[in-house]
């Protein structure tokens, strides 16, 4: 009788609990892997600040200094000062400000200062003489990133935040920046006035790394995959037991009248 799990009805059956058994197997450990790194980048970030020399130079990759909190001294470019407009912050629209800043070394380094909700603003001015910056290394955005996109553009605005808008808007060249940018947590000495500094969580939110969460997310997928070879197996003993029931003078009487 159990030749009847071998008809095309029954295969496809077969074929379909395999299917959502690997699927939700794969989901499941998708969602591990999603809480994996997301641990893993949060742990980078609560690292101890490093010179930013330390870990990337200009015209390099990013590499294992995307997420870490650096520093740098230097000076800002008298033309540093650059808005990219359409950016909301906390259900404001207005500007992000950006400076270049010139490193002790000679590098540049793409500066996201903060947040002013008119870029015309003097907060957005950037500070004079020496300079110590420290805040996160962040992988710089794309032309996806673009708010407010203008083939117009006026003299001071960039598209998005990376070295490669600065270089274009200023006329340096795009190897003497250093790769990404600095979110800015703090500058010494601190400014008289200062746009408003944006947190990384919300610049970059790298998800929710709450273990408990996050595994039980992992866990319910595994579930699902072990309710469904149950039902497979219920929907089997089930079909093998009804293929094997002794013909009755009832049975018969059925299949001739068929």
């Amino acid at each position: 009788m159990r030749r009847v799990l071998l008809t095309p009805r029954w295969i496809a059956l077969h074929a379909l609990t395999v299917a959502v058994v690997v699927g939700f197997v794969a989901l499941g450990w998708w969602q591990l892997g999603v809480y994996r790194e997301g641990e893993s980048r949060q742990d980078v970030r609560d690292r101890p600040a490093v010179p930013i020399s330390d870990l990337v130079e200009p015209g390099g990759d990013l590499g294992p200094g995307t997420d870490r909190a650096v520093v740098a001294t230097g000076s800002y470019l008298d033309d540093g000062r650059l808005t990219v407009p359409a950016r909301v912050h906390e259900g404001i629209l207005g500007s992000y400000v950006v400076g270049a800043l010139r490193t002790s070394d000679g590098g540049l380094l793409t500066v996201l200062r903060g947040w002013v909700d008119d870029q015309n603003e003097p907060a957005g001015d950037v500070p004079g003489g020496t300079v110590t910056v420290a805040g996160h290394l962040l992988s710089p955005e794309t032309q996806a990133d673009t708010t407010a996109s203008d083939p117009d553009r006026p003299a001071g605005e960039i598209e998005f935040v990376a070295a490669e808008s600065v270089a274009a808007t200023t006329g340096l060249a795009a190897d003497q920046f250093y790769p990404g940018y600095l979110l800015l947590e703090s500058e010494e000495p601190a400014p008289a006035t200062s746009p408003e500094r944006l947190d990384i969580g919300v610049v970059d939110p790298i998800g929710d790394v709450s273990p408990w969460q996050n595994l039980s997310y992992w866990a319910q997928w595994w579930v699902f995959a072990g309710a469904a070879v149950v039902f497979w197996f219920s929907f089997v003993r089930a079909g093998v037991r009804r293929n094997s029931r002794p013909v009755t003078s009832a049975t018969r009487d059925e299949v001739r009248s068929a």
